[in-house]
C-alpha cells in the first residue's frame, strides 16, 4: 500500500483513465477521472469503500495510468478498454447480444430498409433499438403490406423481380414496377412510421390521395385510401403514451442480490415503439445511481442515433456533462434528466414495473433461487448505511397491561414481506415491577441466545419498537452473546425517527417512501402478535384454562380446583393444606402444581 501511495501522490490533477492491477499484472478495475491525483486517492481510505471496491483495493498491487487531454476522451478510452479487458470489478452489460436496428441510407438513388446489428456512424439513418430480430422482422412484414418498401442489398444490380415483389411487400423499384419518385414517397412513410409521426405520415398519404384524385388518376386514389386506412388500423394497435415533451427513452431499474436490469421504454412522437432491457450482474451495495451512469456511459455512446430525453429513475453525478457530450456525438441537444411531473413520474413506474417483470421471468427461466429486491428493502440500506441489504429483518414488541401477562414478539419479515413460520412468542419473566426497557432486554437477549444455540440464521437487521431506550437495551443484550455486529434500529412511534448506534439524532425517511412503509409494517406487525398472545395469556388466566399447562392437572382436577377457589388467582394463591382440601388432589400432585405456579413458566 506504501508503495501504491507513493504512485497515487505523483499523478497529477489531470483527465486520464486509471487501471488498477493486481500482484500477476491482470487488471482489476478501470475508471476515468477529470482530476487523476485526487480521484485515484479516494481509492486508499480505509473505511467509506463499496464492499465490490474495497475488496478490489485488497487485491490492488499496482496503477496504470493514461493521461487524455479532456475528460470527454478519458470516458471514450475508459469505455474502449472496458469493453477490450472485462474487468471484473467494473459494472458492464452482462448481455453480448448486439440490439437490432432498422437502416436505410437515404443518400442512394434506390433506398433500401435492412435488418443490422451493426449500427455505425456512416451518415445512415438508423431506427431503433429492438431487443428482437424476429419480432422486428414480423414487424415489418406487416408494415410493408401497406407500404411495400425493399429489403434487398443492391436494388440496381437485381436482374429480375423477388418473391417479395410477387407477395406485394416490395413496389419492385428494381425492374421499374414503380417510379423512383413514387417509391421515395413510399420510403418517406417508412420513416414516418418507425419514427412515431403518424400525423405526418396521415399528412403525406391525404396529400398524395388528393393529388391523384384532382389528376383524376382514381384507380390511384383508391390505392392510397386503402392504403391509409390498412395503416390506421395498424397504428390505433400501437401503445400511446403522450405527454408533452420530446422523444424520449425511460429507463427503469430493478434489482436482486446479485444483479440489475435497466428497461427502456422506446418513445417516439408520443408513441411507444418499442421496449428493450439489459442486465448487468453486480452485487446491491452498489447504488442505482453507478448502475444507470455505467448504462448510459456504456450504451449511448456507442449507438448512432439518439433521443433528445433520456428520463432516468434516479438522479446521477455529471447529469449536465454527460448530457453535453452526448448532444456534441448526436449534432442535436440531448438531455439527461429525472422525473419532473406526473407524466414522466408515471412513465418511469411503468419502466420500473417492466424491469421487474422482466428480471422476474429471466429468474424464473433461469431456475434461480434469486429474489427481486423489495424497493422498501432498498431504500433501509441506503438510508441506515448498512454493508449489505437487509433481506431477514426480525421486528421486537413487548405487550403489557397494568403489569399482568407481560409478552414478547418476534416477527420475521424477508425481502419485505412477513415469513409467518419463523414468528416466535415469549412469556416475560421478569418479576420486578413491569419495566418495558428490562422486558425488552430479556426478550432479545432470549431471541438470539436460542438462535446461537440452535445455529439458526442471524437477521440482516433487528427492528425494535421504542426509542432511545429500547435501542440500548437490545445492543446491550446482543453486546453480553458477542452479536454486537448485528445491525440494530428502533423506531420511535410519535416522529417515526429511526434510531442506530451511530445515529443518536436520528433518521427520517419522507413519507410516502416504501423504507418508511416497510419499518411501519414491520413494527406494527410485531404490535399486533405481541397483543395476541397477550390476549391469549389473559383469556387463559380469567378462564382457569392456563391450568392446564400445569403437570399432573387433568380436566377433572382443572374443574376441581376452580369450582373450589373460584378462579386461578386464587389458585395460585393457594397453600398446600388448602390443596390437600380439593377433591381428587394427591400430595404429589399438590407439590408438582406448587412448584409450577411458584416457576417463571407462570406469572
Amino acid at each position: 500500500m506504501s508503495d501504491l501511495k507513493t504512485l497515487v501522490q505523483d499523478l497529477p490533477d489531470s483527465p486520464g483513465v486509471y487501471l488498477w492491477k493486481d500482484e500477476k499484472g491482470e487488471i482489476l478495475y478501470i475508471g476515468k477521472a477529470k482530476y487523476l491525483r485526487r480521484r485515484v486517492s479516494s481509492y486508499l481510505r480505509k473505511k467509506g469503500l463499496f464492499r465490490r471496491i474495497g475488496e478490489m483495493m485488497f487485491l490492488a498491487r499496482d496503477l496504470e495510468t493514461i493521461m487524455t487531454n479532456t475528460d470527454r476522451e478519458a470516458l471514450v478510452l475508459e469505455q474502449t478498454l472496458i469493453k477490450k479487458h472485462q474487468p471484473r470489478y467494473n459494472i458492464a452489460l452482462k448481455d453480448d447480444r448486439r440490439h437490432a436496428w432498422v437502416r436505410v441510407d437515404l443518400a442512394k438513388k434506390i433506398p433500401t430498409f435492412e435488418i443490422t446489428r451493426d449500427a455505425e456512424k456512416d451518415g445512415a439513418t438508423y431506427y431503433g433499438p429492438y431487443g428482437s430480430t424476429k419480432r422486428l422482422e414480423r414487424l415489418l412484414d406487416t408494415i410493408r403490406k401497406s407500404i411495400p418498401i425493399a429489403m434487398c442489398k443492391d436494388p440496381e444490380k437485381v436482374k429480375r423481380a423477388c418473391v417479395d415483389f410477387h407477395l406485394d411487400r416490395c413496389a419492385g423499384p428494381c425492374e421499374d414496377h414503380i417510379s423512383i419518385e413514387e417509391y421515395r414517397s413510399l420510403v418517406e412513410l417508412m420513416s414516418y412510421y418507425l419514427e412515431g409521426r403518424p400525423d405526418d405520415l396521415r399528412r403525406s398519404l391525404k396529400g398524395q390521395m388528393e393529388l391523384a384524385a384532382s389528376e383524376e388518376k382514381f384507380e390511384k386514389a383508391a390505392e392510397l385510401r386503402d392504403r391509409l386506412t390498412d395503416l390506421e388500423i395498424l397504428m390505433s394497435r400501437q401503445k400511446v403514451v403522450r405527454f408533452e415533451g420530446a422523444n424520449s427513452d425511460i429507463l427503469g431499474i430493478s434489482r436482486t442480490e446479485q444483479a440489475a436490469l435497466i428497461d427502456m421504454l422506446i418513445v417516439r412522437n408520443g408513441i411507444m415503439i418499442g421496449m428493450d432491457n439489459f442486465y448487468f450482474e453486480i452485487d446491491l451495495d452498489t447504488p442505482d445511481t453507478e448502475v444507470v451512469t455505467a448504462f448510459i456511459e456504456q450504451f449511448y455512446f456507442t449507438i448512432p442515433r439518439l433521443p433528445e430525453q433520456i428520463i432516468i429513475p434516479c438522479e446521477i453525478s455529471q447529469m449536465d456533462e454527460l448530457s453535453s457530450w452526448l448532444s456534441d456525438d448526436s449534432g442535436h441537444p440531448v438531455q439527461i434528466m429525472v422525473p419532473d411531473d406526473e407524466r414522466t413520474t408515471e412513465l418511469v413506474e411503468m419502466a420500473n414495473k417492466n424491469a421487474h417483470r422482466a428480471l422476474r421471468k429471466m429468474l424464473i427461466l433461469g431456475e434461480s433461487t434469486e429474489e427481486i429486491v423489495h424497493e422498501g428493502v432498498k431504500q433501509l440500506k441506503e438510508a441506515l448505511g448498512l454493508a449489505q441489504a437487509p433481506m431477514r429483518i426480525e421486528g421486537f414488541d413487548i405487550a403489557n397491561i397494568q403489569g399482568t401477562d407481560p409478552t414478547g414478539s418476534c416477527v420475521v419479515f424477508k425481502n419485505g414481506e412477513p415469513y409467518n413460520k419463523r414468528y416466535r412468542m415469549f412469556k416475560i419473566r421478569v418479576k420486578e415491577t413491569p419495566d418495558d426497557y428490562a422486558m425488552m432486554r430479556e426478550v432479545v437477549y432470549r431471541r438470539y441466545f436460542g438462535v446461537l444455540e440452535r445455529k439458526d440464521v442471524l437477521p440482516d437487521l433487528i427492528l425494535v419498537d421504542g426509542g432511545k431506550g429500547q435501542l440500548k437495551m437490545a445492543l446491550e443484550a446482543l453486546g453480553e452473546l458477542g452479536l454486537d455486529y448485528v445491525p440494530v434500529v428502533a423506531l420511535a412511534k410519535r416522529e417515526e425517527t429511526m434510531y442506530t448506534r451511530d445515529n443518536p439524532k436520528g433518521i427520517n425517511f419522507d413519507v410516502g417512501t416504501e423504507g418508511l412503509h416497510l419499518v411501519q409494517r414491520i413494527r406494527d406487525e410485531a404490535h399486533r402478535f405481541a397483543q395476541k398472545y397477550h390476549h391469549k395469556l389473559r383469556e387463559k388466566r380469567f378462564t382457569g384454562s392456563i391450568l392446564e399447562e400445569a403437570p399432573g392437572i387433568g380436566p377433572k382436577r382443572r374443574t376441581a380446583l376452580l369450582q373450589h377457589f373460584g378462579s386461578f388467582d386464587k389458585v395460585k394463591e393457594a397453600t398446600m393444606e388448602q390443596f390437600a382440601q380439593v377433591d381428587g388432589m394427591s400430595e404429589k400432585a399438590a407439590q408438582a402444581l406448587r412448584e409450577w405456579l411458584d416457576s417463571d413458566e407462570v406469572d
